[in-house]
């Protein structure tokens, strides 16, 4: 029979302090993530609050010469965008509707999705409205009617058929195609779409059927199936927000945060409270809250920091890039930045992950910049990136009658000095969805 034994040993390992992982999340963050993370820190600390007065860390007249563009448009970074609920408020605000009509409207907005679909059917509706008011189905029908009149047209929507013929209405009432498109629409409506065909799949098999009119289809494919989206794809579009600008004063390039300020602070009022109050479980609470939030904010602090140094190490490295583009991007890795800083790669890699910068040649991701690197005849490394953009420029320049194959690129690549394999110039160049030189070949 083995006899059980009991031995101890000693060993070390690192393990991360909660507030460390918070840190190191918060790093990873985008601006936009960030926001959101922020609400629901402030949700569950009274300690913490919004730094309402954000401010531009940089010459707004310098930085308007640098990129030749509008005051206007690089605020439009900092703005908030309306949802499609928010949006038909705002219009139906500008309308000349009763409060009672108001209160209707408010109730049909509720039960728009994001699509710009109605979740509940107009019973429903109707049953809600009168538990705060009285009203007929009259009444909801004329506001139903001037809510799918709203921008985006459409919306409001009981059905796609219902979206398409709002739209078909609204747009095209005196083309001399819109009762063939009515037509059309009035079809697709006995065709089950409980699977979810989607809207040019069902275009798509209409065109077999002979007896509809081609230009009558192409009119009805011109109508959106999801008006809703075109407010909320805005909304995600903005949701790209540069943490950082580049632009030139007195002829130097200048790296500074878009915003300068701290996106929280310190709650005044809890803190006096906090001073003042005797109370002991009530100071417990309120300094256990008062210590983590001074940790957040030196976390949001210190990685507004280490951004702004990486970006800058980035920008010593591919200040090429500023003057000419991608043909001067140098190869460059995230152990090259961190052994420059003096900071882990991780670090480096969590503080470029989805973050954006502004150059004067447009915004783009930090992570665009790590190239991996090739050898030159004359020594010298360089870039994917300048590979990449070298054969943009073969393709641009070649004859149309007769395009370059890859293997003569190579061969031209290496009278430049640059000794690019014929694979890897097809690698570039199908990553650059460039055709093939058959492909590209025109009479």
């Amino acid at each position: 029979m083995n006899k059980l034994k009991q031995t101890t040993s000693l060993s070390q390992r690192k393990v991360l302090s909660q507030q460390t992982r918070q840190a190191i999340r918060l790093l990873q963050l985008n601006t936009f993530d960030l926001e959101k993370e922020i609400d629901n820190l402030i949700l569950e600390n009274p300690l913490l609050e919004k730094n309402e007065e954000i401010e531009s860390n940089y010459d707004v007249v310098s930085n308007v010469s640098a990129l030749n563009s509008d005051p206007d448009d690089i605020l439009k970074y900092h703005k908030k965008n309306e949802t499609l609920q928010e949006s038909l408020i705002r219009q139906s605000e500008m309308v000349s509707f009763s409060e009672d009509e108001k209160i209707i409207s408010r109730i049909i907005i509720d039960c728009v999705n994001d699509n710009g679909y109605l979740t509940e059917d107009l019973n429903n509706i109707f049953l809600q409205a009168n538990r705060s008011i009285e009203v007929s189905f009259q009444d909801i029908f004329y506001v139903l009617h001037t809510l799918q009149r709203f921008e985006p047209v459409g919306t409001c929507a009981i059905d796609l058929c219902d979206t398409l013929s709002i739209q078909l209405d609204n747009s095209y009432r005196d083309s001399p195609l819109y009762e063939s498109a009515v037509d059309i629409i009035q079809y697709v409506k006995k065709i089950d779409i409980t699977n979810n065909p989607g809207f040019d799949r069902i275009i798509a098999g209409l065109d077999k059927i002979t007896r509809f009119d081609e230009k009558a289809l192409e009119l009805v494919r011109k109508l959106n199936p999801k008006p809703g989206l075109e407010v909320c794809k805005k909304l995600d579009s903005y949701q790209i927000t540069p943490e950082v600008i580049i632009f030139k004063r007195d002829g130097r390039w200048i790296t500074e945060l878009t915003k300068s300020q701290p996106l929280v602070k310190l709650n005044a009022d809890y803190v006096s409270l906090m001073n003042e109050s005797k109370i002991k479980t009530d100071l417990d609470y309120l300094r256990k809250n008062y210590n983590e939030a001074k940790f957040i904010i030196k976390s949001i602090k210190n990685r507004s920091l280490t951004i702004l140094n990486v970006c800058k190490e980035i920008f010593i490295r591919q200040a090429e890039f500023l003057r000419s583009g991608d043909i001067g991007m140098k190869p460059m890795t995230l152990k090259d930045i961190a052994e420059s800083l003096g900071i882990h790669e991780s670090t480096v890699s969590r503080a470029t992950s989805n973050k954006y910068v502004q150059t004067p040649r447009g915004v783009y991701e930090l992570k665009y910049f790590f190239t991996s690197e090739l050898n030159t005849d004359t020594g010298k490394m360089i870039s994917s990136k300048v590979i990449m953009k070298m054969i943009q420029e073969c393709v641009k320049t070649e004859r149309a009658n007769k395009p370059m194959s890859d293997n003569e690129i190579s061969k031209y690549f290496t009278t430049l000095g640059v000794s690019v394999a014929r694979r890897t110039i097809t690698k570039y160049r199908e990553k650059l969805d460039i055709p093939s030189s058959t492909k590209r070949k025109r009479d």
